[in-house]
């Protein structure tokens, strides 16, 4: 027979606080580039492609990936 467990009794997720290496640069701790990181680098692929207009989104994205990329290899 099987003991039935009200909401209260459940097992519960416990936080885990993070250790000193979980925060050690290079270690699991992602920094994102910020906005203005992301801005200006997208501003310098518009203008390296000869200032093409409507590549707005495609130039973010690319400037978002090639930061990210540089943070994670570093």
């Amino acid at each position: 027979m099987h003991a039935h467990l009200t909401h209260s009794q459940a097992p519960r997720a416990v936080a885990v606080e993070p250790t000193h290496d979980d925060m050690h640069p290079g270690r699991g701790v992602i920094t994102l580039p910020t906005h203005d990181d992301i801005a200006e680098r997208a501003y310098d692929i518009y203008f390296k492609n000869g200032r093409k207009q409507g590549q707005c989104k495609q130039n973010w994205h690319q400037a978002e990936l090639e930061l990210r990329t540089d943070d994670h290899q570093r």
